[in-house]
């Protein structure tokens, strides 16, 4: 476990100017920390401004700049996995590698990884390796080179937000795995089963390829967009709907199933990533379609279902909201054992 006293500073690095899930889960962190009695702060990284959005102001938020990291035997650094190769270059500071996602690890550090970690991650999942890569073997650019077993020596923790996460940890040979787990925001929701219309939500920006699909034979649905919405905007739109769909990567635990399930929707998802483990997402099998192999038709007939019993139907997600519902108290708890608090 961590090595911990009185002086010991926990260092969350956090990319600036960023307001997504993973983004508030590194604020939620810190602000545990800090309100359990330890001294943590965040490492904003990048060029936008290392200043606190307005999204979490009420968080307990302290700054530093990385320049002011102690590196000490009794500090802790916690790096999700664009900051993972700081781990390798480390000296005596504790590092806490922290997988809030798998596929995102390597989108973000490809040019780093070698050659072999790269092709491997691609051809396990059937994908091409990306123009950037490309463009750094073709054209000679320089980085610094690791190898995903360097992280792996690297880390002294190494937490994981998903099942998904686990499973593939495991089968990478990583040791020392702790559930490190997140939790979304539930004071404004919505769980009105009323006058709600029959529409169907998806994000266009995860999985559009196959939901375009499904548009295309079944345009007498009202298909709705999550786009270019402030959250209130999210929120009101999620009070009206009956539906959501996710055909997308699922590269962790994603925050947009959870909150429309806490917003009374029912939900369909693919089989990708976390989407494929019931830990993860806990609904029923009959609403998750593998897209290579399923009948386009068996997802409309389902999505038909759920808007015509919609009143019924929605209890088959009452499971997956009771354990969104808990999973602030289980965060809590993972947090306060690992950091001794």
């Amino acid at each position: 476990m961590l090595n911990l006293n009185s002086k010991s500073q926990i260092y969350v690095f956090c990319p600036a100017g960023g307001v997504t899930g993973g983004v508030e889960l590194l604020h939620q962190l810190v602000s545990l920390l800090n309100d359990s009695g330890r001294d943590a702060y965040i490492i904003y990284i990048g060029t936008k401004a290392h200043t606190i959005p307005t999204d979490y102001s009420s968080y307990n938020i302290k700054l530093k700049e990385e320049n002011q990291i102690i590196d000490a035997p009794y500090n802790v650094q916690v790096l999700s996995e664009a900051y993972m190769h700081k781990a390798v270059f480390s000296k005596k500071i504790q590092s806490v590698i922290w997988w809030l996602s798998v596929d995102n690890f390597y989108y973000m550090n490809e040019p780093h990884l070698t050659i072999k970690d790269a092709f491997d991650y691609s051809f396990k999942r059937g994908l091409s390796i990306t123009k950037l890569r490309l463009f750094s073997i073709f054209k000679g650019i320089k980085y610094d080179i690791y190898k995903l077993s360097d992280i792996q020596k690297g880390a002294l923790i190494t937490a994981f937000q998903s099942e998904y996460a686990q499973h593939y940890l495991q089968d990478l040979g990583f040791n020392n795995l702790y559930a490190l787990k997140d939790y979304i925001n539930t004071d404004h929701h919505n769980d009105n089963y009323s006058l709600r219309k029959d529409i169907v939500l998806y994000n266009p920006a995860k999985g559009f390829e196959f939901t375009q699909k499904l548009i295309k034979v079944a345009p007498h649905i009202n298909w709705t967009p999550i786009k270019s919405m402030t959250r209130h905007q999210v929120i009101e739109l999620m009070g009206k709907a009956k539906v959501y769909i996710d055909f997308g990567l699922h590269p962790g635990k994603d925050r947009l199933p959870r909150e429309c399930a806490m917003n009374g929707l029912c939900i369909i998802t693919g089989m990708k990533g976390a989407a494929a483990f019931y830990e993860d997402i806990c609904i029923p099998a009959k609403y998750k379609f593998d897209e290579r192999t399923c009948n386009k038709m068996d997802v409309i007939h389902c999505i038909e279902d759920l808007l015509i019993n919609y009143e019924t139907r929605i209890k088959d997600f009452s499971m997956y909201s009771r354990r969104i519902q808990e999973e602030k108290s289980e965060f809590e708890s993972q947090v306060k054992i690992l950091f001794d608090c």
